[in-house]
């Protein structure tokens, strides 16, 4: 058990250490936390990373025009996986800063600065060659996670599309029938989750590659020649 010497020893050093007093520092040490609307997890991002990180994961999952929870999920876990590459080739980037700043190189005398940066980065990977190792490692998992993550995505939303291909054929023919028995048509009573305009829209490109239209519209085109 501590002392009452030892207690305010950590009492006064504690007080020493009160973090960043400027501005600039208090704003480079402050977090927030970006909740997921779809998991509702937390994560937590210096301030100045998280409209950096909604921006860029937002953009990815919506290329992927998700259809559904699920596919959503996946388009998330792709871009945070891609988020995270992104920041494992930042980190090794500024390790190499780290020995530049730290003038690793400085004991060669070297006085060309592109020389000199060059035999700093050269001595920081020999120095730390096993945290870089580490890092490609890491990396390494990311890349494979995320190729795992999108290929499960890329199979999901074939299937999906592949399953609305076949409902669109038979609610365009279902619809068809409505049309010449000039009956309302609503697919939502039959069991179909594609929407009226898509289906209507379906029907009328069907309905203008039909060799019937294509034939009428070509009378017509001659007689009015004529």
């Amino acid at each position: 058990m501590a002392s009452e010497k030892q207690l305010a020893a950590n009492r006064a050093n504690a007080q020493k250490s009160t973090g960043p007093r400027s501005e600039a520092g208090k704003r480079r040490s402050s977090l927030n936390a970006v909740r997921h609307g779809l998991s509702g997890q937390v994560v937590v991002l210096p301030e100045e990373d998280v409209a950096a990180f909604q921006n860029f994961s937002t953009g990815i999952v919506a290329s992927f025009q998700p259809f559904d929870d699920v596919e959503r999920q996946l388009a998330q876990s792709f871009a945070s996986y891609q988020w995270r590459i992104n920041r494992a080739a930042t980190i090794e980037d500024n390790m190499f800063a780290l020995g530049m700043m730290e003038d690793i190189a400085g004991n060669l005398n070297l006085e060309h600065p592109e020389v000199h940066n060059a035999a700093s980065t050269a001595k920081t990977f020999r120095s730390d060659a096993q945290e870089f190792d580490r890092l490609s490692m890491y990396s390494q998992r990311l890349v494979n996670q995320a190729a795992k993550v999108l290929k499960q995505l890329q199979q999901l939303q074939a299937e999906r599309q592949e399953r609305q291909k076949q409902e669109m054929e038979e609610a365009v023919k279902i619809y068809e029938a409505h049309v010449q028995r000039n009956a309302v048509f609503d697919p939502q009573e039959i069991g179909f989750a594609l929407p009226l305009p898509q289906i209507v829209a379906a029907f009328r490109r069907r309905y203008l590659k039909s060799p019937s239209f294509v034939a009428e519209e070509v009378r017509k085109s001659r007689v009015q020649a004529a």
